[in-house]
């Protein structure tokens, strides 16, 4: 007997990109955090890429 494991990843599912406001204030860092958040989002769960 054959066991098979099948991974679901669930991650998409009740995640968003993070939308900032042109009024907000971030610092460098976080910045780049937000656009790291998105652009995963982007190559993995198929996103609009940010800025299209």
């Amino acid at each position: 007997m054959v066991t098979r494991t099948r991974v679901i990843d669930s991650g998409c599912d009740w995640t968003k990109p993070i939308l900032v406001s042109k009024t907000d204030i971030l610092s460098d860092d976080t910045a780049r955090q937000i656009l790291a958040h998105n652009l995963a989002g982007v190559k993995n769960c198929g996103w609009k890429a940010p800025g299209k």
